[in-house]
C-alpha cells in the first residue's frame, strides 16, 4: 500500500465494489433514519447520534455506500475518528463489508493525519525530516529545564500547570505573537506567553514537536501554502468525522480548509456527549455547523440498542436542562429495566463502603460471582477508596484500564519509605 497520504492514486489489491452486490444489503441492515444518513451524500451533513444508536455502522456503511455506487474511489474518502480505538475498529468494520478496498481509505485520528503532513513537508514546517514526536513526560522536562534557567521556583508554578497552559492556546490555534497580554495573566507574573516562544524554539532546536504541533502545523502550512492545500482539497472528495463535538478549534478550521470548496463533509456527534472542554474541545463547533456550511442535511439518530428504557428516559430527563443544545429525543425499544438507585453519601470512603454492602447482599442472595460486578468510576484516583474497602473486607478485584493504586510508582516509592523506617533491616 502506499503512503498514508501519498497524492499519487494507488492500485487496489482488487476492483472496487459494485452496486449491485453490495449496496442494498449494507442498507437493509439500516433503520429509516440510519439509512436517510448513509444516502445523503451530495452537500454537507450533521449527523446527530445519540449514545447507543448506532454511529459507527453509519459511518462504515456511508463509506461502503459511497464506494458502491462509485462516487469516490477509496483514496478520495478521508475519514477522522477521535482515538486510535475506533480508527481500528472502523477499520475492521469496513474490511469485513467491502474486503480489501477498505485498505486503501484514508482513515485515522486527527494526529495521525498530522504527523503525516508534517512529515511530507518537514522543511517547510522548519523541521528536518527524521524529527520526533514528545510525550508528557518530555515536554515537562523541557518546561522544567526553562523555567530553572529563568530562575523561577517550579514549586511554585509547576512544569505541568505551564505545559496544559501552552497546549490550550495550541488548541485554540494562538502562536506565541498571536497571545495577548490579557490572555497572560495569571500564571508565573504573565510569563507564560514568553516561556510558550522559548518552549517553541528549544523545540525547533532538538528537531521536535509535540502532539499540539502535530495539528497546529499543517493549519499553518495551508494557510501559508496554498497550492499544498489545493493538492489536499483536490485528493479528498469525501471526509467524514467521528465525534465531532469532540473537536477543538484547530481540527475544526483543518476540517474547513479540506472542504470549503466542495462541502461534502459528513460530521458524526452529540452535544449532550462533549465532555472534553478541559482538553479543549468546543462544542460551538457542532451547535454552529450549519452557520459554516451551507444547506446543512440535519439527521437525528434516536434509537438506542444498548440501554433500557428507563436508563434512556433518565439520561433524556437530564439533558433536557442544557441551555444550549440541538434538540433530540432518544428512546429504547429494549426492555423496562430496572428503577436507577440513587444514593447520597457525604465521603468517597462512605461511598465505597455501601458499594461493597451491596456487591456482598447482592452475591448473597442472587448466588453470582465477584466477577459479575463492575465499578465505573470518572478518573483513575478514585480507584483508592474502593481498592482500599475492598482490602479491607477481602473482595477479590482487578483494576482495567489503569494501575491499581498501590502499583504506581510514587505510591511504591513512598510505602519503600515507610517500609524502611519500620524496618531498617
Amino acid at each position: 500500500m502506499s503512503d498514508f497520504f501519498d497524492l499519487e492514486e494507488p492500485v487496489l489489491p482488487q476492483s472496487p465494489i459494485s452496486a449491485e452486490t453490495h449496496k442494498w444489503p449494507f442498507l437493509n441492515a439500516l433503520n429509516p433514519e440510519q439509512r436517510q444518513a448513509v444516502i445523503h451524500t451530495e452537500g454537507p451533513e450533521l449527523v446527530l447520534s445519540g449514545a447507543g444508536t448506532g454511529k459507527t455502522r453509519v459511518l462504515t456503511t456511508r463509506i461502503a455506500y459511497l464506494l458502491a455506487t462509485e462516487r469516490a474511489t477509496p483514496w478520495q474518502i478521508l475519514a477522522v475518528t477521535f482515538t486510535n480505538k475506533a480508527s481500528r475498529e472502523m477499520k475492521e468494520r469496513l474490511e469485513q463489508m467491502i474486503g480489501p478496498a477498505a485498505r486503501s481509505v484514508w482513515l485515522g485520528t486527527f494526529h495521525a493525519i498530522g504527523v503525516k503532513i508534517v512529515s511530507r513537508y518537514a522543511a517547510e514546517c522548519g523541521l528536518k525530516p527524521n524529527f520526533i514526536v514528545l510525550n508528557t513526560d518530555d515536554q515537562e522536562r523541557v518546561l522544567k529545564q526553562l523555567m530553572i534557567n529563568a530562575g523561577v521556583d517550579i514549586k511554585r508554578y509547576t512544569p505541568a500547570t505551564l505545559l496544559d497552559i501552552i497546549q490550550r492556546w495550541k488548541d485554540r490555534a494562538l502562536s506565541p505573537m498571536a497571545i495577548t497580554p490579557a490572555e497572560d495573566t495569571g500564571f508565573c507574573d504573565g510569563r507564560a506567553r514568553g516561556f510558550y516562544q522559548l518552549y517553541q524554539n528549544r523545540l525547533r532546536e532538538l528537531n521536535a514537536v509535540d502532539f499540539g504541533d502535530l495539528l497546529l502545523e499543517p493549519l499553518e502550512l495551508f494557510k501559508k501554502r496554498p497550492d499544498i492545500l489545493a493538492l489536499y482539497q483536490n485528493k479528498f472528495k469525501y471526509l467524514l468525522v467521528d465525534e465531532y463535538q469532540d473537536t477543538n478549534k484547530v481540527q475544526q478550521q483543518i476540517v474547513w480548509l479540506l472542504t470549503r470548496q466542495r462541502q461534502k463533509i459528513c460530521v458524526v456527534g452529540d452535544d449532550a456527549q462533549s465532555i472534553y472542554s478541559f482538553r479543549g474541545a468546543n462544542i460551538d463547533n457542532i451547535l454552529d455547523f450549519n452557520k459554516l456550511y451551507n444547506n446543512v442535511k440535519l439527521c437525528k439518530l434516536e434509537q438506542n440498542y444498548r440501554s433500557t428504557q428507563l436508563i434512556v428516559e433518565a439520561a433524556n430527563s437530564l439533558i433536557s436542562h442544557n441551555t444550549r443544545q440541538i434538540r433530540k429525543q432518544v428512546f429504547s425499544q429494549n426492555e423496562k429495566g430496572e428503577k436507577i438507585k440513587v444514593k447520597n453519601l457525604y465521603s468517597d470512603r462512605e461511598e465505597a463502603k455501601v458499594v461493597c454492602d451491596d456487591i456482598r447482599a447482592i452475591k448473597r442472595q442472587q448466588h453470582c460471582r465477584y466477577s459479575d460486578f463492575a465499578i465505573l468510576y470518572r478518573t483513575n484516583s478514585q480507584s483508592r477508596a474502593f481498592e482500599e474497602q475492598m482490602i479491607k473486607e477481602a473482595i477479590p478485584y482487578i483494576i482495567y484500564g489503569g494501575l491499581s493504586f498501590y502499583q504506581r510508582k510514587e505510591i511504591k516509592d513512598v510505602i519503600a519509605y515507610f517500609r524502611l523506617v519500620v524496618n531498617v533491616d
